[in-house]
């Protein structure tokens, strides 16, 4: 991540912990929904979204993270990305910085290798993270796979009932 340059970041909750990512690699932000929950879901997997007719998968960022589990409850919310939708506690806000005050990470605020910078805002340490690094290449294939099922599923129901 260029850290001269002026950026806007979706800041969250999850797990605890304040986190962002960068405003650029969020497609939507949508509140949380009822879920597909078909069988065989990794245990990170929360379900798939029915997002417009998109199957979308969704993951427990808490999990992937490693963070204290809380089940998704009133302030839930989705972040959606290219390959994922993210289950966070909460949405705070859309924080505008330049670059100077985005500090590179250091090893120890990794999080799995996906922390790719942090703000120090205020009294608290937001940890950037890397959209494309949240999941494993072989997560994303399989998440991949999982929604290219899954969009058949939707297809299928539709053709039924037209």
């Amino acid at each position: 991540m260029p850290l001269d340059s002026d950026r806007a970041f979706v800041v969250f909750h999850c797990g605890g912990t304040v986190a962002a990512l960068p405003i650029e690699t969020v497609e939507q932000i949508a509140p949380m929904a009822e879920l597909a929950r078909p069988p065989g879901l990794p245990a990170a997997m929360e379900g798939i979204l029915n997002l417009g007719g998109k199957a979308v998968p969704v993951a427990r960022l808490d999990r992937l993270l490693g963070l204290p589990e809380k089940a998704p409850g009133l302030y839930s919310m989705l972040i959606v990305t290219k390959a994922v939708a993210l289950v966070v506690d909460r949405v705070r806000e859309i924080l505008r910085l330049s670059g100077e005050t985005l500090l590179p990470a250091g090893k120890e605020d990794s999080f799995n290798g996906c922390v790719q910078a942090v703000i120090q805002a205020k009294e608290e340490l937001i940890h950037v993270l890397s959209a494309g690094r949240i999941l494993l290449k072989k997560e994303q294939e399989i998440a991949a796979q999982i929604a290219q099922r899954e969009q058949g599923r939707l297809r299928e129901w539709e053709a039924a009932i037209q």
